[in-house]
């Protein structure tokens, strides 16, 4: 393995040497040259001196005089470059050692030109331009003038050891070239990790038999599995599995062989893997042996594998790809840099050096399998980035830069000492606002070193079209900028600005503050038109050793001072835009910030305010000379200034956490970022409650415990991460032993105690009645079992800037949900607060354009720690429900707000009234159903059920499902939607405004598909329902309704004849009426109508023959009453013969004379006949049931009907054969 392993050395660095050499005499020698011709020239070229760089250890000649074009040749032959200069300690070595060589003045040729491309600048050995030395106004504009040496005496302006561009040929002075011997610059490709790769499409040869893989590689971090190359889907392949190396023997990635050594992390290491198929092989880092490969994992598979991605994709998926696993999966992608990669075998061999530096793609050494770089950066081979760069100057624009997606554009600015303020800005222009934020770009900065995505000092991501930062006493030095077009962007400008200040005064003309030792007397009393310079009075601090806080403060005497610390140089006040006397200015607090926040990293402070007593600080010092400026804009007599030191603290590791003592607080303390203070306490047996406790103070803190062992931030077993320094934590029985706290911050605190202690057993008790939050005050130890909620609410008098519920503490998990309303303000509000309508307080004037809409938000957060942020919340009432996701206690909730200063009171409208149900459950259902689903086949599958949301609730697909059937019926639907709690939300909601309260009367006017006892409901007797009691009432309420029984009769739709019809159940002849309503239930009615107008048009007839006067008495015209009755049988074709009327009782027609005889017109009661309701007389009569007529069974199984259909009438028998009996 050795043998072959140095053979590959010596071959690899012989290609790169041939390639390098052929690569750079092409790119970066001078213009072509005729060696005939010039031969003479070059012999005449010698070296006049040699000497070794101890700071680098790398050889120079100094050359005799040449042109630039043949100095470079002679270079190139002495196996170096002409010399590339990368620091101000390289260029000054290189003047002190070859511009005054034998007490000769000499100017010298350097690698730099740009003779390719006017302005782009590059070193003869391919180093991306970056340091750079010109004398004043150089580089020159002239186009002749691309090549660049270095002064060696006072050329006018341009001072000896500052660089000056030339023509390759200087007539009017000689130049010397100096040679740096070594090999070009090397490059490498970085890849983020996240998507970056090489593919290379052209047909990779097929490796049978063996193949090697080595790569030279540099890896941050190796953990993970991060694949090197892999062929096509599931081929050969090398990657690291969580930093040992791995070889792609097959699909299954948990069975691939892997090395018994790990790879080193951050330095450059070559790492292989040699296969005998069916024989074994071996891992090898840096040509030693890390682990054997078994004969059975010795496969060398072809990436054909056929996986579903590519089958699906329809894609070949034959690519080699560097950087992340096959094509047949888009992951395990590397990240670091790769410097070069060799697959070999006996016949064949592929090699890719990435010398190009440039560009989007990279060739082998054949020239034959080109990859497409996608997403990965050229760098050398120390990270940096490979780009010219761009130097930018103070309110100075640079226009027209451009790039494509993925390309490292580079720029630099010289930050001068005392630099108050940088300010740059990047922006891309564009002619219409359609096209804002059409491209975009990532920046990265760097002090003193070029960042990369990798690592930077600050990043500005996602930037739409523009970009501004803005540095305040940014340190002297070079800050470099990075930006990457995540679009291709065109015509970009960047503008940069520094504000300068003046430097301090001379320590002989300020005063010495000394630790704890006040100054006393001090006054500023200038006359009237003084002088700026009268105004202020100056102090400085000598800190010698680490300060966690170094604070200053004056008190006492009269008049009006304010204070202002800095780091770099004397504050400013009176060219500064905290010297302006704004009346906000009042809100600052003493420690010069607005509100509550403080930065840690501020390397100045102030504080104003009307008085004397004015406090300033500074964080996290190092030694060195603080400045402190005490100043007015009146007069200030007999007032007292002091400077007070915190030295860091001695518990800032964990072993060295401080032990407190019950009930007895420690302090003061303050702390900053990055500051972690471990205290602990000892709890005995029998301790009902600990409770750990910060007070006092100002700033933010947090607050960690845990037992036994000292807590980190992300590891913990209590937390309080409340806002300001005032956290707690709180737990009843805790488990014996010593528990460790860390008290930490994120920003800066100071002025604060911690108090452990030994408590009662805390209970909290709820009744269920909404709890008032008052502004910025806690409600702590609140707690609730899984499932359940507790409501709370604030009342805001004025609208507000904003609205913030919040909870922490405690251990659990909750979600917070926050309803009420806020203010619309369209967006030319804005500048209608900006006019002249103002009162004289610069409020503005009361107006009545605003409007309020109803919001419902619900928490972001983890665990207890949830926060919910209204925006312009309007005045009134805004509820509050914590929902118990899983058992919490020991939580705390805040609420804070703070009132908007020019949104006047919001008059309340009582549109209660106007308040409308627009839509029931049912109408809820029918909207769910047609919306959720999307085929139209009637049913819900399990897919479409994830769709439906009723009231803003989901529910499981098996308890929706009551039939288990396995889809979703419209009545299982309708079933959810009217269950009782969702029905009576889904009502309220919609006659509710705000969620306030409505009457009992307004409620019950409503019709619902459930029972509800609205006045048992109303707690507090006020004849109105609150949302807290429509709670109560969904959860105490019974679902009456069935989706199932539509008519709520009591019988199931699948049995009932008459689903939407509470009175009818059957229908027993099938003519579609119901028993109930049908004449005879057993006949269909459309005999009953037929018989019925048969019978009419009869009675017509007979009475047209009365009315022409039939000759028959009154007793003649009287019909039998059986006779009557059985006219509808005999139409039906259903009577009997009744052997008691006898035919003489009906006169003959032929001996009636109709003329000889008159009707009375007044007939007796028993003779009268209503010809209007006939037919209902006919019916009328008690006559015996037709034996055809069928009854209902009873339980005695004796058949029973009603006879007449309504007459009330009951008949009985126990046969079918026998006549009917009346009851």
């Amino acid at each position: 393995m050795g043998s072959i392993q140095a053979h590959h050395d010596i071959m690899h660095a012989y290609a790169k040497s041939i390639s390098l050499l052929a690569i750079f005499l092409i790119s970066f020698a001078a213009p072509t040259v005729v060696i005939n011709a010039e031969a003479e020239s070059l012999s005449d070229i010698e070296v006049l001196h040699t000497a070794v760089n101890p700071s680098n250890n790398k050889t120079y000649h100094l050359l005799s005089e040449g042109s630039w074009s043949d100095s470079a040749q002679v270079a190139r032959a002495l196996d170096g470059y002409l010399t590339t200069v990368n620091d101000n300690d390289e260029n000054q070595w290189i003047y002190d050692t070859f511009a005054n060589y034998d007490n000769q003045s000499r100017h010298l040729w350097i690698g730099l030109a740009d003779y390719q491309n006017e302005g782009d600048y590059r070193w003869h050995d391919g180093t991306p331009f970056h340091y750079r030395n010109w004398g004043d106004s150089q580089p020159s504009e002239s186009e002749s003038e691309n090549y660049v040496h270095i002064a060696g005496t006072n050329m006018g302006n341009i001072m000896p050891g500052m660089w000056n561009d030339l023509d390759d040929d200087p007539q009017y002075f000689p130049v010397y070239g100096v040679v740096e011997v070594g090999t070009a610059v090397d490059y490498a490709l970085r890849f983020d990790g996240i998507d970056d790769q090489i593919i290379i499409e052209d047909e990779i040869p097929e490796f049978i038999g063996n193949i090697s893989i080595s790569m030279t590689i540099n890896t941050p971090d190796s953990s993970g599995i991060q694949f090197l190359t892999m062929l096509g889907d599931y081929g050969w392949g090398l990657y690291i599995h969580d930093g040992a190396l791995a070889y792609s023997s097959e699909y299954s990635i948990s069975r691939h062989p892997t090395s018994t050594e790990l790879i080193p992390e951050n330095t450059w290491v070559e790492v292989g893997v040699q296969i005998e198929e069916g024989v074994g092989g071996y891992f090898y880092i840096d040509g030693a042996v890390s682990g054997e490969i078994p004969a059975n994992d010795a496969n060398i598979p072809q990436g054909d594998f056929g996986s579903n991605d590519c089958y699906q994709s329809g894609d070949d998926c034959d690519e080699l790809i560097i950087g992340k696993m096959g094509a047949g999966c888009e992951c395990n992608f590397y990240r670091g840099l790769i410097d070069s990669m060799t697959v070999s075998s006996d016949d064949i061999e592929l090699e890719w050096l990435f010398l190009e530096g440039e560009g989007p793609i990279t060739e082998d050494e054949s020239q034959e399998f080109v990859g497409d770089i996608i997403g990965a950066s050229w760098v050398m081979p120390d990270g940096t980035i490979v780009a010219q760069a761009v130097e930018l100057f103070s309110d100075d624009e640079v226009y027209g830069i451009s790039g494509q997606a993925g390309d490292q554009l580079l720029f630099f600015i010289e930050i001068e000492q005392y630099t108050r303020e940088l300010y740059i800005d990047a922006y891309v222009d564009f002619e219409d606002w359609d096209d804002w934020g059409e491209y975009s770009f990532d920046v990265y900065f760097g002090h003193d070193y070029i960042p990369n995505s990798w690592q930077h000092d600050d990043e500005i991501l996602e930037n739409y079209n523009y970009m501004w930062v803005d540095y305040e006493w940014p340190s002297e030095g070079i800050l470099w900028m990075v930006i990457i077009p995540t679009t291709d962007i065109e015509d970009m400008t960047i503008y940069t600005f520094m504000d300068i200040a003046d430097p301090p005064p001379s320590l002989d003309e300020m005063t010495e503050l000394v630790n704890e030792i006040p100054v006393t007397s001090q006054k500023i009393n200038p006359g009237r038109g003084a002088p700026d310079e009268d105004r202020v009075l100056y102090y400085y601090v000598n800190v010698t050793e680490n300060l966690s806080l170094l604070t200053v403060e004056t008190y006492g005497g009269s008049g009006n001072v304010d204070l202002a610390i800095a780091s770099q140089t004397v504050p400013d006040p009176f060219n500064s835009f905290f010297g302006w006397e704004e009346p906000w200015f009042e809100e600052f607090d003493d420690m010069g910030v607005i509100g509550e926040f403080i930065d840690s990293n501020a390397k100045s402070d102030w504080s104003t305010g009307p008085g004397n007593d004015q406090q300033v600080a500074l964080y996290d010092l190092e030694p060195g000379i603080y400045y402190i400026a005490a100043y007015t804009y009146g007069k200030a007599s007999d007032f007292t200034i002091v400077a007070s030191m915190s030295f860091q603290p001695e518990n800032i590791d964990p072993e060295d956490a401080i032990e407190l003592s019950p009930g007895i607080p420690y302090g003061p303390l303050s702390g900053y970022t990055g500051l972690s203070q471990y205290f602990k306490i000892d709890v005995p047996n029998e301790i009902e409650r600990l409770e750990i406790d910060l007070n006092g103070g100002f700033g933010e803190a947090s607050l960690y415990a845990m037992l036994s062992t000292s807590p980190t931030a992300s590891d913990y077993t209590y937390r309080s991460n409340s806002p300001g320094a005032g956290d707690r934590i709180g737990f009843n029985d805790p488990t014996p032993g010593m528990w460790y706290i860390l008290l930490d911050t994120e920003m800066v605190f100071g002025d604060v105690t911690i108090t452990a202690s030994f408590e009662d057993r805390y209970v909290w008790e709820y009744d269920g009645t909404p709890i008032q939050l008052f502004n910025g005050e806690e409600l702590s130890g609140i707690e609730a079992p899984a499932g359940n909620s507790l409501n709370f609410y604030v009342e805001l008098d004025n609208p507000g800037d904003f609205l913030i519920v919040q909870t922490y503490g405690g251990n659990g998990v909750l979600e917070i949900e926050v309803i009420g309303e806020t203010v619309v303000l369209e967006f030319d509000d804005f500048f209608e607060f900006f006019e002249d309508d103002f009162k004289a307080d610069g409020r503005q004037k009361p107006g009545s354009s605003y409007t309020t809409e109803s919001i419902s938000i619900e928490s972001n957060g983890e665990n207890t720690e949830q926060m919910v942020y209204v925006e312009f919340p309007a005045n009134g009432r805004f509820d509050i429900k914590l929902e118990s996701i899983e058992d919490f206690s020991d939580v705390t909730i805040m609420a804070s707000w703070v009132d908007s200063q020019f949104i006047e009171p919001i008059d309340e409208i009582d549109d209660q009234d106007s308040l409308s149900v627009r839509d029931t459950c049912r109408d809820e259902a029918e909207q769910v159903m047609k919306a959720s689903d999307r085929n139209s086949d009637g049913v819900l599958s399990e897919e479409e059920f994830e769709m439906v949301t009723l009231n803003e609730e989901k529910f499981s697909f098996a308890s929706a499902d009551i039939n288990s059937d396995g889809e979703i019926e419209f009545a299982e639907i309708l079933q959810l939607s009217c269950s009782c709690d969702n029905e009576i939300k889904l009502i309220f909601s919609q006659l509710s405004s705000n969620n306030d309260p409505v009457s009992i009367e307004k409620l019950s006017s409503e019709v619902y598909e459930n029972n509800y006892d609205f006045l048992d409901a109303d707690i507090d007797s006020d004849r109105q329902i609150s949302l807290s009691e429509v709670d109560i009432i969904m959860i105490l309420c019974e679902t009456t309704f069935n989706a199932f029984d539509r008519d709520s009769d009591g019988v199931p739709d699948s049995e009932d004849a008459f689903p939407d019809d509470p009175d009818e159940t059957k229908d027993s002849d099938g003519d579609g009426v119901g028993d109930n309503a049908d004449l005879a239930p057993s006949v269909a009615n459309e005999f009953i109508y037929s018989a019925g107008a048969i019978l009419a048009i009869g009675l017509l007839a007979m009475l047209v023959l009365i009315s022409r006067g039939g000759r028959k008495t009154n007793q003649d015209l009287a019909w039998s009453d059986t006779k009557q009755y059985n006219i509808s049988e005999q139409m039906l074709d259903l009577h009997q013969p009744v052997n008691n009327v006898e035919n003489n009782n009906i006169p003959e027609s032929s001996n009636v004379n109709y003329d000889s005889k008159r009707i009375d017109k007044t007939p007796s009661t028993s003779q009268e006949i209503n010809h209007d309701n006939l037919f209902e007389q006919l019916l009328s009569q008690p006559e015996s049931p037709p034996t055809q007529l069928l009854g209902m069974i009873d339980e005695n199984g004796i058949e029973t009907i009603e006879y007449p259909n309504g007459s009330g009438y009951k008949w009985q028998r126990s046969d079918p054969n026998n006549p009917w009996i009346k009851q």
